[in-house]
């Protein structure tokens, strides 16, 4: 396969009306897909903007009527710390999860006003983390640390950390917690991936848009034009997700 044919897989894009100022952003699933078609990205794990801006549970039901029968916008649902019964008790929701295919969750620490530590998530947690559950961050990195030092075999994907250099951030965690899993939107720093994957592997990484708080494809150009071969340019691109998705464990 040339890199010219590279097969892209969205971990992280938004539907909905936005209300942060944005360059474009999609209201409907159908323009979305535009939005897609015009990037040549294949297939999108997708939030609601309702999960973030308005209500976890509103936005958890308007991604399924958005997403329902189209099988490239795969949809993701937000979660909340169960003491306030804002959502369904945790074995109700692992099989609402089953019965909807939702295989991968967020957090929005900052715009839901939560802690995230082991007293506000511990029951939470330890299933997701037990389960193999994707579970997107959108926090600064001393957060996701807080995370990990509780639940250092939780698979995190951070969202984007901008576009600074992360050595000092990133690489003492990337060594210590093996299930910590970077995506690639706003990260449009020289050879930074490049030297992500020589240092721990093209493993560690996942595409990215973050549409649209961010254009498709700057993140695309950014995986393009770092110096890694092709199969890690297709990993990063596609692979990695698919596979941290069918490693979840909800039966």
């Amino acid at each position: 396969m040339s890199d010219s044919r590279l097969r892209f897989f969205d971990c992280t894009c938004a539907v909905g009306p936005y209300r942060t100022r944005v360059f474009r952003f999609a209201r409907t699933a159908g323009e979305l897909i535009e939005e897609m078609d015009f990037s040549n990205i294949e297939q999108a794990l997708v939030y609601h903007t309702a999960m973030r801006y308005d209500h976890p549970v509103v936005g958890n039901e308007l991604v399924l009527s958005e997403t329902a029968g189209n099988p490239r916008l795969l949809p993701t649902w937000a979660v909340l710390p169960s003491q306030t019964g804002e959502q369904p008790a945790l074995d109700g929701l692992i099989r609402d999860m089953q019965r909807h295919g939702i295989r991968a969750l967020r957090m929005f620490p900052d715009d839901h006003r939560y802690f995230v530590d082991d007293i506000t998530w511990g029951d939470q947690l330890a299933v997701y983390s037990e389960r193999r559950i994707p579970l997107f961050v959108r926090a600064n990195l001393d957060k996701v640390a807080q995370l990990l030092k509780s639940f250092p075999d939780l698979v995190i994907i951070t969202g984007s950390q901008g576009s600074n250099p992360l050595d000092r951030y990133a690489w003492p965690l990337i060594e210590k917690y093996p299930s910590l899993i970077f995506e690639t939107s706003g990260y449009i720093v020289d050879a930074g991936i490049e030297e992500f994957v020589r240092r721990y592997s093209a493993r560690r990484l996942v595409f990215g848009s973050g549409y649209p708080d961010n254009s498709s494809g700057a993140a695309m150009l950014a995986l393009a034009q770092d110096e890694i071969s092709t199969a890690e340019r297709q990993a990063i691109a596609a692979d990695n997700l698919r596979r941290l998705l069918a490693e979840a464990l909800l039966s």
